[in-house]
């Protein structure tokens, strides 16, 4: 082994920038969890060729102080977190204090924010790690991020990107589940100056309309499942109605958006007896549990979790499913005893001509 280093900022901010900032699609991600975080009911949400040239995130939540503005971006720095204590009981959607610091060190990016106690707002604008400006200046209340020329001077990174049109449609499914996720705010949507998604913030069903349309509500039932530790609500598919990939499937606990295999597994196989070849549920389910029952530290992109009683929770999400299955599937009986009654009258009819 050779002699150990201790690695300067730029290099071990670039290597943490790896893990937050794999594309495009995560800075997104990232920056509109922080407006949620910060309490915004309305977001805006506008990316350019494919986010690699251009990302902004505007939202009316409770801004950043003035003299926290700068230290936001140091590693590790967060709000929302204070010892580790806290790490038992997440409530927000970011924790890590990696997101801002991560983005700087691959890109530029300035922010334009303001609280309610502030009678002016305070921007900073920072490129690859360096303060390029930083100071006073007029804007409403709430802040804006605005990220550009990704990777410009990382061509070792640049070169792993997709084509910007692969690159925005990764957003837009990322959009797309934070809209359903996030279905109490408004969330608006534009790619290259044109409005894709408008959200109103009217609930689950609403931000399902505006994503998937009418023909998919249609198809859905309503599910609610109410116990102590665990709520289990949203919407699942009539049995004749899959689609042939996982795309159409969202599972939110706790207010984020995740995955989960061994879910996605147990709903499949409430549905096992309905599906054709290569065919897959659809779903929108969110589940309620105590935060000291989940651990959402696993991975860096936080899109993963684990449950702490993993089995209870697959049992009561089997059961609640396969029962609303099977009263989708009954048969009425009124059109049993008309079978019924028509399989009579033919058997008579046999039974006479063989006579």
């Amino acid at each position: 082994m050779g002699r150990i280093n201790i690695l300067d900022s730029t290099v071990f901010n670039r290597i943490a920038a790896g893990e937050v900032v794999e594309r495009p699609c995560s800075i997104v991600k990232e920056l509109v969890e922080n407006s949620i975080d910060a309490n915004a009911d309305i977001i805006s949400i506008d990316v350019k060729d494919g986010g690699i040239g251009f990302i902004r995130i505007v939202d009316n939540g409770c801004g950043i102080d003035a003299d926290d503005l700068e230290k936001a971006f140091l590693p590790h720095a967060t709000s929302k977190i204070k010892n580790i204590d806290d790490l038992n009981a997440i409530l927000t959607l970011g924790f890590r204090g990696e997101a801002l610091t991560s983005i700087a060190s691959v890109a530029k990016i300035s922010v334009l924010t303001r609280t309610r106690n502030d009678e002016v707002g305070s921007f900073i604008s920072i490129e690859n790690g360096k303060i390029l400006e930083k100071g006073e200046r007029g804007c409403g209340f709430g802040t804006t991020v605005t990220v550009e020329n990704l990777f410009k001077n990382i061509p070792a990174r640049s070169k792993f990107l997709a084509k910007q049109s692969s690159e925005e449609s990764v957003i837009t499914d990322m959009v797309s589940r934070l809209i359903i996720t996030n279905n109490t705010k408004s969330i608006k949507y534009s790619v290259n100056g044109k409005t894709i998604y408008q959200s109103s913030g009217g609930g689950l069903k609403k931000a399902l309309y505006t994503v998937y349309g009418k023909n998919f509500i249609d198809n859905m039932a309503s599910i609610k499942y109410i116990m102590p530790d665990i709520t289990i609500e949203g919407y699942i598919n009539k049995p004749y109605f899959t689609k042939p990939n996982r795309t159409y499937q969202t599972l939110i606990v706790n207010g984020r958006y995740v995955i989960n295999s061994d879910i996605a597994f147990c709903v499949y196989n409430c549905y096992r007896d309905y599906l054709m070849k290569r065919q897959f549920p659809v779903f929108a389910l969110a589940i309620t549990v105590p935060p000291d029952m989940i651990d959402v530290n696993v991975h860096p992109n936080k899109l993963e979790v684990k449950f702490a009683n993993a089995e209870n929770l697959k049992k009561s999400l089997f059961k609640i499913i396969k029962r609303k299955i099977d009263e989708m599937t009954v048969v009425p009986k009124d059109i049993i005893m008309e079978s019924n009654s028509s399989d009579i009258q033919h058997e008579i009819k046999k039974t006479h001509r063989c006579k």
